[in-house]
Parts: structure tokens; C-alpha cells; sequence
């Protein structure tokens, strides 16, 4: 079974939501132990069942589901206008939709799981920078926002769906061309790289919610 960058990355996360959930316990930021054995677990028989079958589209969509709930319910419950709340909502319920559409079509069309991937990622995207553009608009000090933990998440996010989805629309031209960084092919290698720097923004959060925790106690 092979174990990749992101692994790591997916491990480390969770290692320090294990260390600080006392810390965690009492907020929204609860939710993020389970998420994260959820993925490097998911991850990990990914990577499995690669090694066996190959084809992992109908695994990946399924943990994308879960993203897509996770991150959708964690950022409706830090908004604080409805109007946000209400475009979360339905991005969120959208997205599950297709997802499981798209697997009717995991073995006719395999194609149309990948390219649902694809609208995963832009939506959560979307969604992230929602919560962002409605956090500035109630935050006018910079210093303080950048202490908020659904801040460092949302911008983990942002950073990692927006640069996957570019990625994975060239996948047919990285392929034609055979595109690489560092000796790997650029749709396997960038998400990765990504991967680390969204799963030290979830570990900024975490730290930052213990801070907080400890100043309210």
C-alpha cells in the first residue's frame, strides 16, 4: 500500500485534533476529530484499493460527500447572515446531489465522476469564500481575524479545492503532455503540496480554538 505526502499531512491534523479536543469539546471545532479520521482513514483504503483495482472514482466521491457536508454545516455555523446561511445550504445540498448521481454512472461512464470532482471542489470553494467575504464584512481588524479559527479553515479550503479543480481540468492536457513537477505528474503531485497547506491551516484552527478556550475558562 502506498503512502503519499498528503497522508502525512492527514495524520499530523489529526494527531493534534486527538492532543487539543478537551479543548474542542465545547464547540463547533468538536466535529473536526471525527472529519479527520474520516479522511485519513477513507485516504489510506484509497490508496489500498488502488493497488488492487485502480479505479477509486466512486471512493473519492463518497469522502468528497463527506467534505462536502463537513465543511458545508461547519461554515453555516460560523455565518451570521442568513443570506449566507441560505447559499451554504444550498451549494452544500447540490453538490450531495450530484455526487450521488454521479455514481449511477461509476461503471457507463466513469468520466462524469471525475468531472463531478471537479464542481466538488469549485463549490467548495464557493462556500469558503462566503464565510470569508461575510467574516471581513463584520471584522474590520485584520490582527483579530487572523486569530479566528474559521478563518485559517476557510482559507485551507479556499486554497486547496480552488487549486484542485484548476488541476484536475488540465488532467487530460497534463497527460497529453506529460506536465511534471518534480519528476511526478502535475495532477498527482500539486494536490498534495496542497494537502499540506490545508491540513496546517485545520491544525492553526485547532490550536487557535484552544487558545480561546482557554482565555473564555
Amino acid at each position: 500500500m502506498k503512502f503519499y505526502i498528503n497522508n502525512l499531512a492527514e495524520l499530523f491534523s489529526l494527531v493534534v485534533a486527538i492532543i487539543y479536543y478537551p479543548y474542542l469539546k465545547r464547540t463547533v471545532m468538536k466535529w473536526f476529530l471525527p472529519f479527520l479520521a474520516f479522511v485519513f482513514v477513507g485516504e489510506m483504503y484509497v490508496n489500498y484499493i488502488s493497488v488492487i483495482i485502480g479505479n477509486t472514482l466512486a471512493i473519492n466521491n463518497f469522502i468528497a460527500i463527506g467534505e462536502s457536508v463537513f465543511y458545508g454545516y461547519f461554515f453555516y455555523s460560523l455565518s451570521r447572515y442568513r443570506w449566507a446561511k441560505k447559499i451554504i445550504v444550498i451549494l452544500t445540498v447540490i453538490s450531495v446531489l450530484s455526487s450521488l448521481a454521479s455514481l449511477a454512472f461509476v461503471y457507463s461512464n466513469p468520466s462524469f465522476l471525475y468531472f463531478n470532482l471537479i464542481f466538488l471542489a469549485l463549490v467548495l470553494s464557493v462556500v469558503s469564500l462566503i464565510y470569508l467575504y461575510s467574516k471581513f464584512s463584520t471584522d474590520e481588524n485584520g490582527v483579530y481575524l487572523l486569530s479566528e479559527s474559521g478563518f485559517w479553515v476557510a482559507f485551507g479550503v479556499a486554497l486547496f479545492f480552488s487549486g484542485v479543480s484548476v488541476v484536475f481540468s488540465l488532467h487530460d492536457l497534463s497527460l497529453r503532455y506529460n506536465l511534471r513537477l518534480f519528476g511526478v505528474r502535475l495532477h498527482n503531485i500539486v494536490p498534495q503540496i496542497l494537502s499540506v497547506l490545508l491540513y496546517l491551516s485545520l491544525s492553526t484552527a485547532i490550536i487557535l480554538c484552544k487558545k480561546k478556550t482557554r482565555i473564555s475558562l
